[in-house]
């Protein structure tokens, strides 16, 4: 990371990605991603229209995020051993024939193929998202804090775009539509991913004695407190994905409660915009502040946002906490990928980016489903309720963070 990165504008910072890495790997890897939010929400439009039945879209969706959950770990690992050229043109081939597969037998399989085939389908989802960062982190130390800010601003348009362009196909041409642009993207933009030269930066794990012997030269703590805050950033990582998925119920709650029927994705998207904006300048923060500083200082500000949220007496005053709270929400995302990234040793950063990045996968569904069992017990209230508590745990466990990254001679 640079050594003074205040000292440069925020422009030229970024200014620096495109020529590091070219045009061409930043499109690929802003729109190779976009299918990850497209998938389970294609998934859940398509089996509904064509079957008639909720429960058994809202199966095969889970399924899908199931799948992908279990996936992503599984791609990084192997990518990994084998390098990420052949792991992702062996995930485009299999995700195309499975999303294809399940467009083309909606109408006539058994619901139980229909569930194997979504769960295939988010199996074989490639990370582009991670995988990316691994590509960041050997190609750009210079760069790295302001390539990791555009990675997480791409996450946040991604996850406000996804889903908008399944819902304007499905209505417009199909819901088949959507599905297959989504498989159609991942053919041509992952494929493109995959084939960037910039692949050649993540060579196949070395053999185990020299992957030894540089271990030390690269990571700065034990091994045990290696081991630990990886268990922290993957709880950090369940801890966001609960803020955003309850995030949601919290605010579709809201919007139905105030008579605004289903616009509670509006107002989570000026929650994201917000979160976007402060990803970006991100880079403007100077170096002393270090990552668990910044891990801290951003769950107490998501937590702050979200208890304005569920105290706010009409949506003016949801729309200022939303905006609070979404702008500490990027910078957390951010920094806890930053922190993976610290520890990740020589020839493993695939399997800890991927994992990292399915924590949220795995955390969206549980504030999603929990915090809408809350808010039909008990309204945005109690949904807000899980908001605030997921950024409590975010919090708290920043602070775990910061002991063990803390100097020796400082813990002494």
């Amino acid at each position: 990371m640079s050594a003074d990165t205040s000292a440069r504008s925020a422009l030229a910072v970024y200014r620096a990605l495109p020529a590091r890495a070219g045009w061409g790997y930043l499109v690929a890897t802003s729109l190779g991603r976009l299918p990850l939010s497209m998938m389970p929400l294609a998934i859940l439009t398509l089996t509904t229209a064509s079957t008639g039945s909720i429960a058994l879209a809202g199966i095969a969706a889970a399924a899908a995020a199931l799948g992908e959950a279990i996936g992503a770990p599984t791609s990084g690992a192997l990518t990994d051993r084998f390098g990420q050229r052949p792991v992702l043109l062996t995930g485009v081939v299999l995700n195309v024939a499975f999303a294809v597969a399940f467009v083309a037998t909606i109408a006539d399989a058994p619901d139980a193929v229909l569930i194997a085939l979504a769960g295939a389908t988010g199996l074989s989802l490639p990370q582009v998202g991670p995988l990316s960062r691994v590509r960041w982190m050997a190609m750009s130390h210079d760069d790295l804090s302001a390539a990791f800010a555009f990675e997480g601003v791409t996450d946040e348009v991604v996850y406000i775009v996804g889903p908008a362009l399944v819902g304007i196909l499905a209505v417009t041409v199909s819901p088949e539509a959507a599905l297959l642009s989504a498989a159609a993207l991942i053919a041509v933009f992952v494929t493109q991913f995959a084939l960037h030269p910039s692949a050649r930066f993540t060579a196949p794990r070395m053999d185990p004695a020299s992957e030894a012997a540089s271990d030390e030269a690269v990571v700065p703590v034990s091994a045990a407190a290696r081991r630990t805050i990886g268990a922290l950033v993957l709880g950090g990582m369940l801890a966001m994905g609960t803020f955003f998925g309850a995030s949601q119920a919290g605010l579709t709650s809201f919007a139905l409660a105030n008579g605004l029927g289903d616009s509670g994705s509006l107002l989570y998207a000026v929650m994201a915009v917000g979160s976007a904006v402060a990803t970006v300048a991100m880079v403007t923060v100077p170096d002393r502040i270090g990552f668990a500083t910044r891990w801290v200082l951003a769950g107490v500000g998501m937590a702050l946002g979200a208890v304005g949220m569920m105290l706010a007496p009409n949506v003016g005053i949801l729309l200022v906490w939303a905006v609070l709270a979404g702008a500490f929400q990027g910078p957390a995302l951010l920094t806890i990928f930053s922190v993976a990234g610290s520890i990740a040793q020589p020839g493993r950063a695939g399997i800890l980016m991927t994992l990292t990045g399915s924590g949220v996968v795995m955390g969206v569904a549980v504030g999603t489903s929990l915090g809408g069992a809350l808010a039909a017990e008990g309204g945005s209230t109690a949904a807000f309720g899980l908001v605030v508590t997921a950024a409590g745990v975010l919090a708290a466990l920043g602070v775990g963070v910061g002991v063990l990254t803390r100097p020796r001679s400082t813990r002494a």
